[in-house]
């Protein structure tokens, strides 16, 4: 492809965005999304030498390690081509150069790590097979409401296939109202009507090897520790196999989770009733999140407590990451990376058949360590 090149005009030109320390976004993240919108705007025309990763970082007052990540995400999507002694220069969009184009689309919050991992997976297996994948991130503007303008720009191209993961009722419907196909990656079994179809994350997964485990060390009850009402509810699994359930809700602000705050209402929930009395010693405690039960392995640390002698623990995990103890943890284990080679076979059978397979589901697997047993 012949590029007519603008360097001299295209180096003179001023970035059309800037960056801030307080959006929701990482700083490449607000690097890349500010190119492709000039690029797909036209502030950058095919055959412009978009500024180095030098001239942005001085541009934008960011590293320079931020500006070369950024620009080569935008290689990575297409937007851009390096060319020896000229710099980054920008493709033309018309010429066909890829299979498809998928666009993942998630919320903007704090950093997720199965969900950066799920992206991360399909964006390579996507990119192996030769699609293009555009990752965009809905920012909130208040409770419920969210500012769409990231994913206006991103289907103004042709797009295959959307791809939302854990996407609440407002994006869902935005969606369902842009007329183009999309599947999601839900904690809920029950796919939209709207949507091709979706990928399951189901907690309960694991739950029947627990109540196998349980009878096998005579265990009377469980206190179950929850505060997202999708998430691993062992009750029914349990009460099946004569193991009684108690449940403790501990109260986190759903409408803005922050993981720290989800760390600290653990901590904070199990030093009172640690307290209170009310976890005497040989307690069952089941933690249906990671985070929470980092903050309740602190209120145990701290009350001078052992696992599994005072109390006995088995807690959610993701594999790689954690939580941690002096002994291995009895856990219900997820691999974010199995599940993003589970949710990228799912796309590319549908990109090449057109239908998402049925029963495409991915959960927790059971592994047992040392804190259950006396």
């Amino acid at each position: 492809m012949a590029f007519s090149i603008h360097k001299e005009v295209a180096i003179k030109k001023h970035v059309p965005f800037t960056v801030s320390q307080n959006d929701g976004r990482t700083l490449v993240s607000q690097v890349v999304d500010g190119l492709r919108q000039g690029i797909v705007g036209g502030f950058y025309r095919p055959g412009d030498v978009v500024p180095s990763y030098r001239d942005l970082s001085s541009m934008l007052g960011v590293s320079q390690i931020v500006t070369k990540a950024a620009l080569r995400q935008l290689a990575e999507e297409g937007f851009i081509v390096s060319r020896p002694r000229i710099g980054s220069v920008v493709r033309d969009r018309m010429e066909k150069q890829w299979r498809g184009h998928v666009v993942f689309v998630s919320e903007v919050g704090e950093e997720n790590y199965a969900q950066t991992v799920l992206s991360g997976v399909l964006l390579d297996r996507l990119t192996a097979a030769g699609y293009l994948m555009t990752q965009v991130s809905l920012p909130q503007t208040s409770p419920g409401q969210y500012d769409f303008s990231r994913l206006d720009v991103a289907l103004a191209q042709s797009v295959d296939l959307i791809v939302t993961v854990f996407a609440r009722p407002p994006i869902l419907a935005r969606l369902a109202r842009q007329k183009i196909p999309y599947a999601v990656f839900s904690e809920y079994a029950k796919i939209p009507p709207s949507a091709v179809g979706g990928t399951w994350l189901d907690f309960d997964l694991a739950m029947p090897d627990f109540a196998v485990a349980c009878k096998a060390e005579g265990v009377k009850e469980v206190v179950m520790f929850y505060f997202w009402p999708t998430r691993g509810d062992a009750a029914v699994v349990l009460r099946k196999a004569g193991v009684r359930v108690r449940k403790v809700l501990v109260k986190v602000e759903l409408s803005k989770i922050s993981l720290i705050d989800v760390k600290r209402a653990g901590m904070e929930t199990f030093a009172r009733l640690i307290a209170e009395g009310r976890l005497p010693r040989g307690t069952v405690c089941l933690i249906t999140d990671d985070y929470l039960a980092s903050g309740a392995l602190t209120a145990i640390a701290c009350a001078g407590l052992k696992i599994p002698e005072d109390l006995r623990l088995v807690t959610f995990a993701n594999k790689h990451l954690g939580p941690v103890y002096i002994r291995e943890l009895t856990r219900m284990e997820f691999d974010a990376r199995h599940a993003g080679e589970v949710l990228s076979d799912a796309v590319l059978e549908y990109l090449k058949t057109g239908v998402y397979p049925p029963n495409s589901v991915v959960g927790p697997v059971w592994v047992e360590g040392e804190t259950l047993g006396m």
